[in-house]
């Protein structure tokens, strides 16, 4: 049997590599989260507060606006409104809203206008926020 003598260097880069594949074993990291952009919003105990003549798109019942990539504003009264990031929570991938549901580009979970989940793989509805109106200042304060 022809045994190959291994030298420090060899040595340290397969013993690098094996804790690496453990590591990632052991805390089971998705490789779909790290590819699908996951910068979702944190829940962070501070405020985000919309000055609603900044977002005429939110003027009307029934009407809604993206703020960023991961805030979706709905009016959905005359004083109420509903917040949702709009994460698809199966494997964190964004999801496209068109007008009427959402749907999850990477894995085809739909969720309604209130983030309740239509159909899967996804089984948890839509994170949704908390929301104050103040009519008399025209804004909007969203509990993040």
């Amino acid at each position: 049997m022809n045994q190959e003598k291994l030298n420090r260097r060899d040595f340290l880069k397969s013993t690098a590599k094996g804790i690496i594949i453990g590591g990632i074993a052991v805390t089971g990291l998705n490789i779909d989260k790290v590819f699908a952009g996951f910068d979702e919003i944190e829940s962070t105990g501070a405020d985000k507060v919309l000055n609603l003549a900044d977002y005429p798109d939110l003027s009307n019942t029934g009407g809604y606006k993206q703020i960023s990539g991961k805030l979706i504003v709905f009016r959905t009264g005359a004083s109420s409104f509903r917040a949702l990031n709009p994460t698809c929570t199966h494997k964190k991938c964004d999801t496209h809203f068109n007008g009427n549901e959402f749907e999850c580009e990477c894995h085809g979970s739909k969720f309604d206008k209130t983030g309740k989940v239509l159909n899967g793989p996804a089984t948890k509805n839509l994170r949704s926020y908390k929301t104050t109106f103040d009519s008399s200042a025209n804004t909007l304060t969203i509990k993040m």
